[in-house]
């Protein structure tokens, strides 16, 4: 593979496995921590985070799809016709088209230009809606797989361990409120003392969860 057409695939492998990633991450806290003590609803930090998470992947989007930008697909084109590579324009050009038109049809350039841009994230409009990103995000990853195959060229799997270690932390919360919860209902008991196989047997349920 020339030269200049790996690495415009690896920077857009790189925006890729970002996009990914803020997906897992984003659908995670939206999904999964309503019954936690911490939650989207009741911590402003974790709101921050979906919020920045949000916007990072707003901003991946246009890099994807916009023409100047240099990992964009529509310039990943024009480089491989440059260096004369072999591979199915047409049909690349084609799904490139509709992910662009998806992109221009949504309301993530507006966001951009009017907000990240101005790294602004205190306002309404920065509530896009999860479903769309979520799927923005998964024709993006399909359409680079596209590429390698076009171009024969494998990629790098993504790291199930990012959001696995993000994961982690609730559940070490949840350990902590259900010992605690433990330790207050023996002592509203009167005892004094509780067995470790207690407490072990919280921690084997939370593993297995």
């Amino acid at each position: 593979m020339k030269p200049e057409l790996e690495e415009r695939l690896v920077g857009l492998e790189n925006i890729i496995h970002g996009i990914h990633h803020n997906l897992e991450l984003m659908s995670f806290i939206n999904y999964n921590l309503h019954r936690e003590p911490f939650n989207l609803g009741n911590n402003l930090g974790l709101f921050w985070i979906w919020t920045s998470l949000m916007a990072s992947q707003i901003l991946e989007f246009y890099k994807l799809t916009n023409k100047k930008e240099k990992f964009s697909f529509t310039k990943t084109i024009n480089i491989a016709k440059e260096n004369k590579c072999k591979a199915d324009f047409v049909n690349l050009e084609t799904k490139t088209k509709e992910l662009v038109e998806i992109y221009d049809k949504s309301d993530y350039e507006a966001v951009r230009s009017k907000y990240l841009a101005h790294q602004d994230l205190n306002v309404p409009e920065i509530g896009t809606e999860l479903k769309g990103i979520a799927d923005f995000s998964k024709k993006s990853v399909e359409l680079f797989t596209l590429f390698c195959n076009e171009f024969k060229r494998e990629q790098t799997e993504f790291n199930p361990e990012i959001t696995e270690s993000f994961s982690q932390i609730f559940k070490t919360i949840d350990e902590y409120e259900k010992v605690k919860a433990l330790l207050i209902a023996r002592l509203i008991q009167g005892n004094e003392t509780i067995a470790i196989s207690e407490i072990q047997d919280i921690v084997n349920e939370n593993n297995s969860g």
